[in-house]
């Protein structure tokens, strides 16, 4: 199973995978940006603009498995889960995040 679709964005049912959702940054910033994953993703965000969800969870997750290894875990087993170990805590901060909309997409 897919570690990134196992959960879904708050407000999406059953038959509404994450893969419906988009997530528009919100302009000006409401506070300042706090932790890594809110850092990422608002950078993430202003290159890209609104992005569907899953794809954001893994850019997130990308990046902090990519900090992770320049800051020395590579001498840890990280390298067996990549970035996916990072998706859970991702999916979590960005469906409680105030920095940004989900929105479900048009269509769906």
């Amino acid at each position: 199973m897919d570690t990134l679709s196992r959960k879904e964005p708050k407000g999406a049912s059953d038959n509404e995978p994450n893969r419906d959702f988009i997530v528009r940054l919100i302009e000006p910033l409401p506070r300042p940006i706090i932790t890594p994953i809110e850092k990422l993703a608002v950078s993430s965000l202003k290159q890209e603009g609104a992005i569907p969800f899953q794809l954001l969870v893994e850019h997130v997750a990308f990046d902090l498995y990519r900090e992770e290894l320049r800051n020395g875990a590579w001498v840890l087993d990280i390298g067996l889960f990549g970035s996916r170990l990072f998706a859970p805590d991702v999916v979590r901060e960005i469906e409680a995040g105030i920095l940004w909309e989900i929105e479900k997409t048009e269509g769906h």
